[in-house]
């Protein structure tokens, strides 16, 4: 078997490569949207309804697969539309796509404009499936779930194991996937660290616990009741923000690293996760870092 997306930096510090996931634009979401693609084909759906920023990589994979499947596909959009018709990246893709774009003026709009795409498309005949924001869906979740036993295989080939696996914590459902695939994968003693790219702690742990569990229950897997964590402290002011020193980080991380980090997934959790390992002298744990993706965001502006 082929482990090219495990990539080594040094003796403890390794990279799943999900960045370079190769289907609907790579990333945790291209994964995601695949795992979602699966029922949308056995519900016979033919029209899609999701929605997520402006720059989001979850929109973005769910514009193509519909692209490239024939279906009819409506985006809710959070954001400012200025810069959606003007960026790169993920929005360039989006505005090509065929996709109907919609925009929400504040959060509150979204599930009513959801819902309202949902009727437009019942009452043309057709058959609509809703995508919650981000994929944070059971088949979303269950992507991760079977994406550890990939890792599953690295481990046994080479004969090593992570002790603590770090991602960019959105929505959570990444996050809570991989800590259900490691209940079913038999990893007793690895523990996942979410490094929020824009909730707080308190609420996004929460979100995690909660999801990791009816993952486990929907799946069939034994429930360890592993411990969710999600660090806030590398939120730089929120989603989609950030300051001169992520910046100057996410630009140097070609020549630093060997791949790109951006400065609102994964550059957050990338230097996040350093400071982590000096803060709490983890020097000596086997570390994976677990890359989401993210390049079409670098790419953006």
């Amino acid at each position: 078997m082929n482990f090219d997306w495990i990539q080594q930096i040094n003796e403890k510090l390794f990279i799943f490569r999900d960045d370079l996931f190769p289907f609907l634009g790579g990333g945790n979401k291209g994964r995601k949207m695949k795992a979602v693609g699966l029922d949308v084909f056995s519900k016979k759906a033919n029209a899609i309804v999701t929605t997520g920023g402006v720059q989001s990589n979850h929109c973005r994979a769910a514009a193509v697969f519909a692209a490239q499947n024939k279906l009819e596909c409506s985006l809710v959009l959070h954001g400012s539309a200025e810069d959606f018709y003007k960026d790169s990246g993920n929005a360039k893709i989006m505005r090509m796509s065929g996709s109907k774009i919609i925009f929400a003026s504040a959060p509150a709009e979204i599930g009513t404009l959801m819902n309202a795409e949902m009727k437009y498309y019942e009452e043309r005949g057709l058959k609509p499936y809703y995508i919650w924001g981000g994929a944070h869906t059971m088949e979303g979740g269950g992507a991760y779930i079977d994406a550890v036993a990939e890792l599953k295989d690295y481990c046994v080939q080479s004969n090593w194991h992570p002790d603590l696996i770090f991602l960019a914590s959105g929505t959570g459902s990444t996050q809570a996937g991989l800590m259900a695939g490691l209940d079913k994968f038999g990893f007793e003693n690895t523990a996942v660290v979410g490094m929020s790219i824009a909730r707080r702690s308190a609420q996004a742990t929460e979100i995690v616990a909660k999801f990791y569990q009816d993952l486990c229950a929907h799946y069939n897997i034994k429930f360890t009741n592993q411990k969710a964590i999600v660090v806030d402290d590398y939120l730089f002011g929120g989603y989609e923000k950030y300051d001169s020193e992520l910046k100057a980080f996410s630009d140097s991380s070609i020549r630093d690293y060997g791949f790109i980090l951006d400065t609102c997934y994964s550059g957050k959790a990338f230097y996040g996760m350093l400071q982590y390992i000096r803060k709490y002298d983890v020097t000596k744990k086997n570390i994976l870092f677990w890359h989401t993706g993210g390049v079409l965001n670098f790419l953006a502006r």
